[in-house]
Parts: C-alpha cells; sequence; structure tokens
C-alpha cells in the first residue's frame, strides 16, 4: 500500500490563504465557491449561457470522454450527447480554495459525484464516480485584461477520480461485465470509463489523475502532478495540461 498521508513533497502553497483568513478574502473565497458549484447546477440544467458565464475565453476543460477541449466545444458537445440520450448529472459535496493574498490567482477543489445514467444489457445503471473537481481561477487586472476588471474567471478545469461503483437503477436487473475488458480500465473512473466506451463509441483517456493509493501507476503520477500544478498556479506560475 502506497503511503497515503505524505503528498508530493513541496506541493502546499506556503503563503496561500484557506480557511479563516481576512474578511476580503473569505469573500472572495466564497464568490469562487459559487462559480465552482455553476458547473453542475448550470450544465446538468442546461443554464448554457449561465455555464459559460463561468469561464475565460481561452479556457480548457479535461474530462474523461472530451479529453482536453476548449470550453464552448465542451459545451457543444455537452448539447450533442443530450440530443443522442447521454445523461450525465452532478451532486456537490462540498469546496475548498487557496488563494494568493493579491487575490488573483486561485484554485478551487469541488468534491463531487458524478453519476451518469447508461443501458447494458438491457439494463438501466448509474456509474457513480468520487471525484474532486480542479479549476484554476484568475482575476481580470491592469495585467490580465481578457476577463472583465475584477472578476472571476476558471482558465482550467480538471479532476481527480478516486473512487466509482455501477448502480442497478432496478435491483432485479443486473448486467453481466467483461471482467477481463473491466480490469484494463484504471481503478478511480473504471465503471465510469467501462460504460463511456461500452456505449458512446469513444475511447476514454486512461491516465487521468487518481487517488493517493494508486501510487506509482501513471493514474497515481498524475494525482501528484496535478497537486503540484495547484501550487505553480496559485504562486503566479504557468502550467501547461
Amino acid at each position: 500500500m502506497p503511503d497515503l498521508h505524505t503528498l508530493p513533497s513541496g506541493w502546499r502553497p506556503e503563503t496561500a490563504v484557506r480557511n479563516n483568513g481576512p474578511s476580503d478574502l473569505a469573500i472572495e473565497r466564497f464568490k469562487l465557491r459559487e462559480l465552482a458549484e455553476g458547473w453542475p447546477m448550470y450544465r446538468d440544467s442546461c443554464e448554457w449561457e449561465n455555464l459559460e458565464s463561468i469561464f475565460a475565453p481561452n479556457a480548457y476543460i479535461y474530462t474523461t470522454w472530451t479529453g482536453k477541449t476548449f470550453y464552448k466545444d465542451f459545451i457543444a458537445a455537452s448539447k450533442t450527447g443530450m440530443d443522442k440520450g447521454a445523461f450525465i448529472m452532478h451532486r456537490c459535496l462540498g469546496a475548498s480554495t487557496d488563494i494568493n493574498p493579491e487575490a488573483t490567482r486561485a484554485v478551487t477543489k469541488l468534491k463531487a459525484i458524478i453519476t451518469q445514467r447508461f443501458v447494458l444489457d438491457g439494463c438501466e445503471v448509474d456509474a457513480d464516480a468520487d471525484c474532486r473537481f480542479v479549476f484554476f481561477f484568475e482575476k481580470g487586472t491592469d495585467q490580465v485584461t481578457d476577463i472583465p476588471m475584477g472578476e472571476w474567471r476558471a482558465r482550467y478545469v480538471r479532476h481527480w477520480y478516486e473512487k466509482d461503483k455501477l448502480v442497478p437503477v432496478n435491483p432485479s436487473k443486473v448486467p453481466k461485465l467483461d471482467d477481463a475488458l473491466l480490469a484494463k480500465h484504471p481503478p478511480g473512473y473504471r465503471y465510469l470509463s467501462y460504460c463511456q466506451e461500452a456505449t458512446m463509441n469513444l475511447k476514454v483517456i486512461k491516465d487521468l489523475p487518481g487517488h493517493r493509493r494508486e501510487g506509482d501507476s501513471a493514474n497515481g503520477r498524475k494525482h501528484d502532478a496535478l497537486y503540484l500544478q495547484c501550487k505553480v498556479w496559485v504562486e503566479g506560475g504557468s502550467i501547461d495540461f
């Protein structure tokens, strides 16, 4: 078992503010939580104009079924997927934000469950994936001129995919799965990935960030890398996914 209690060396942005802190930064963190929670609230209810308002003009999103995608292309793909029968919902569970003292950069981690309904082997099932959304936020300033002055926007959105399961909608109807094929999918989003490939005619990216317990696997290494990218972002650096 990997050391579950030791995050990658140097992961924590020491100058960032989280919890408590000055009241003005607490208000900024409240704004960022509202933006982060807007993703599941707006996307699930097709409030597309509200969803667009979360993002910077050149923002990118990274998901299992899209890979790295320009945010407007993600919204377009979401609409197309819904029209073809895709049924994806989200449940928000909590959020925490690291913000720099100047209130110009921040990372918000939003715990959530992605739940997608599928029909497998004639059975309705829900793939429920426990994850953490990671929003890389930037505020419009004299130096950041593509975002309205004083407003926050997300530049990037990524996820840690930590644990998932498959739940039959009708307990008396359970699909038969291909165990050998299932074993080829990542531990953190195994059932979600399996179902997406089986029903959506796509290839899911297999090396997305997972849980710390995945150790020195591709998903474990991406887990650590994402923590370090969060630090670099809050401290004003550039990142590339």
